[in-house]
This record gives structure tokens, C-alpha cells and sequence, in this order.
């Protein structure tokens, strides 16, 4: 059995280091994106206007005004004094041709005093420039800037070998004969020495003393991923959850979801009082709307600070009422973990020191990863020295 997990540890190992790598360098950025990125483009964010803020709706309309080719589907509007509101459109139909204009999907950053345009940039472009460095960044995590979900597909299936690996692995550092524990211990120890063995203790140590750390942020990576294909599947054989208001509306035929009547203002409106019947006490720092299915969803709070995740209320957008609602710390257990991946993943359900650590554990994934294969390179040619010289 030993000799199985060997093969498919290795292999695993193989097929999944670059893009972890990948992804733990990205991640390891991506802990402080928020804070990077307004370091990089502080003109963005910078809003110098006094006063009471607009209704976010009045900010749509303007920019959609401004660009007529362009329509809004999401945007921040944060209740920090001096912070910008972030607007992203995305290309209208041509009513000549009932396809897309030739437009780029945009970011445009406006004051929510005045109504301003502060800066404006186009999302996901290539690559390091300060107003396009964190996007891209972002991008290339999640989906590795595949067109379509074949990036979230891929990096999904990467998630959970990962999560098997991690089972794997720790299985492999398991002693052989007794005592168990006085060998064992070797294991959680870099004793340094030659370039093979420094790289095996590191690779084996590091991933021992940080497991707890690593297996989380693989099990998070899924859910990121592969939410309704694999996560809540598997959540819901312990604890029922419930399909997300995403999932439920595409379900439905085309001709019921109904045509978009509510506006942005009536959505913010909207959102606003059923928050305060619920009892949500945060400000309501995102909006959007998917076109695709006709809802608005709103977010209370900023960032994703809240340590149980952010609370939602999603609206039809033909009559306005409330299709369903994802409240933080309420649900089935299974909804509530399922609720706790995006916090975990970003290191933000520790606020801070969570974010350093998901910071530091980034460049360990990524080590862990060029050290296995360094590893599995010097065994190789150990395997073909071996054979070179029998055939002698």
C-alpha cells in the first residue's frame, strides 16, 4: 500500500506543482490585494470631495450616461470618508446586431460626493503596469486568465487532488516499526547537509509543521472553484445546504426570470430596509446585478472582514422581491461552513495576522512544490545511473 501512495504522491505531485506554485505566489500577493493595489493607484481611490454622498444609484446613472455603449453589473460603494465608489461595466447589446458593442470590460472609480470620474482602467489587462498589476494578479489566481470557466475548471480539479495529496502526504511521513513517536519526530526536522537532502527535509518538515494551515486553504480552494460541481455536494451529506439564489435562477426556463424592471436606486433602496428588518447593522458596501438571470445581490460590509463571512440579500429584478437571503452565522451548519471558505482563503477570518499568514503560506506552497519536484528530478536520475550501470 506504502508503494501506492509513493506512485501517486509523485504524480499528483507532478501534475499539480506548477500550478500550485502558480497559485501560491499569487496568493501570497493576493492576501493584501485591497491594500496593494490602493498603495499602487492611490489616484483611484483618493476621493478629496466634502459632503454627504450621492445615492449610489444617482452614480450609476451618471456613468452610464457618460457611456452608453456600457452598462454597470457591479460596483462598491464603501463607507469610509475620503474613499472612492468602484463602478464596473461591462458592454451592451448592439440593437442593430444583438451582440456586444466593441467596447472593453471597464472599471471606472468615482468620487461619491461630487460624482466625478477619479481614474478608470480596463479589468484584466495585461500585466504590470500599477493600474493593471493587481487585476491581472487576481485574474491569473483564480481562472489563469482562461477564457470562459475553463480556468475555474481547472484549478478546481487541481483543488482537489490537492486535498488528496494532503492526506496523502501526511500518510508517507508515518514511521515504519517502533518506537513510532522517537521516529517520527525525525520527520518534523531539518537537519540540512547536501542539496538533495536539505530540499527532502524541507519539503517534508514544512509540509508536516503547516498541514493544518495548508489542508484548510485546499478544502477553500474547491469551494472557490467547484462550489455547486463539488463543495456543497459534499457538505450536504453531513449538512444540508441550499442551492445559492445563482443556482436556483438558472434552473429556470429563460421566460420566467422576467424582464429587468427595478432600477438601482430602487435595489439599494430595497436593500437597505429589509437589512434594517433583519437587523444588519453594516452598510451595504456591494451591489450588482446578473443580467443573465435578472437579480440584484447586496452585500453588507467591506472587504470581506467579517470573520463569518459577509451577509447577502438578493432581489428579483422585475418586482423586486426578496428571493433569498445568506446571512452571516445564520443557516445550517453546512451553509455556515460553506459561508466560512472565502474568509478562510483570504486569511481575513483572523483579520490581520490572518492575512500574514495566508501571505507566508503562499511562498511555503510554492516551495513545497519546486522542492517535490526537485526531489522527484534527482531520484530520476538516480533511478537511470542505477540502470546504466546494471547494463554495464
Amino acid at each position: 500500500m506504502r508503494h501506492l501512495y509513493v506512485l501517486l504522491h509523485r504524480y499528483i505531485g507532478l501534475a499539480t506543482a506548477l500550478f500550485l506554485a502558480l497559485a501560491g505566489l499569487t496568493g501570497s500577493v493576493l492576501a493584501f490585494n485591497h491594500e496593494i493595489d490602493e498603495w499602487l493607484n492611490p489616484s483611484f481611490y483618493e476621493a478629496p470631495a466634502q459632503g454627504p454622498r450621492q445615492d449610489p444609484g444617482n452614480l450609476v446613472d451618471k456613468v452610464q450616461a457618460e457611456h452608453p455603449r456600457l452598462q454597470v453589473w457591479y460596483m462598491e460603494y464603501p463607507d469610509e470618508p475620503g474613499h472612492s465608489a468602484l463602478l464596473a461595466m461591462v458592454p451592451r447589446n448592439d440593437p442593430a446586431t444583438d451582440k456586444p458593442y466593441a467596447e472593453k470590460n471597464t472599471v471606472f472609480y468615482l468620487d461619491p460626493v461630487s460624482g466625478q470620474t477619479l481614474g478608470q482602467r480596463y479589468w484584466g489587462e495585461c500585466c504590470f503596469s500599477r493600474e493593471n498589476f493587481m487585476p491581472f494578479v487576481l485574474e491569473l489566481h483564480y481562472n489563469l486568465t482562461l477564457p470562459g470557466n475553463w480556468g475555474l475548471w481547472l484549478m478546481g480539479v487541481v483543488a482537489i487532488l490537492w486535498v488528496l495529496d494532503c492526506f496523502i502526504a501526511l500518510l508517507l511521513t508515518l514511521p515504519r516499526g517502533r518506537p513510532f513517536w522517537r521516529k517520527w519526530s525525525t520527520a518534523w526536522k531539518i537537519k540540512g547537509g547536501h542539496a538533495y537532502r536539505l530540499n527532502m527535509d524541507i519539503h517534508r518538515a514544512g509540509g508536516l509543521w503547516l498541514w493544518l494551515l495548508l489542508l484548510p486553504v485546499a478544502v477553500s480552494s474547491v469551494a472557490m472553484n467547484l462550489p455547486s460541481q463539488v463543495f456543497k455536494p459534499a457538505v450536504s451529506l453531513f449538512s444540508p445546504v441550499e442551492p445559492s439564489v445563482y443556482e436556483a435562477r438558472g434552473r429556470l426556463p429563460r421566460e420566467e426570470l422576467g424582464q429587468t424592471q427595478l432600477t438601482w436606486h430602487q435595489a439599494h433602496q430595497l436593500a437597505q430596509q429589509e437589512g434594517q428588518r433583519l437587523g444588519l447593522t453594516a452598510p451595504i458596501g456591494e451591489l450588482y446585478y446578473s443580467f443573465e438571470y435578472n437579480f440584484y445581490g447586496a452585500g453588507f460590509g467591506q472587504h470581506d472582514t467579517d470573520a463569518q463571512g459577509k451577509s447577502w440579500l438578493f432581489f428579483h429584478g422585475t418586482d423586486g422581491r426578496l428571493l433569498g437571503q445568506e446571512i452571516a452565522g445564520q443557516g445550517t451548519l453546512g451553509e455556515r461552513f460553506y459561508r466560512l471558505q472565502l474568509p478562510i482563503h483570504g486569511g481575513r477570518i483572523l483579520g490581520t495576522t490572518g492575512q500574514v499568514m495566508i501571505a507566508v503560506l503562499g511562498v511555503v506552497i510554492a516551495v513545497l512544490s519546486v522542492t517535490g519536484v526537485y526531489i522527484w528530478w534527482r531520484k530520476l536520475l538516480a533511478r537511470r545511473s542505477s540502470r546504466a550501470r546494471r547494463t554495464t
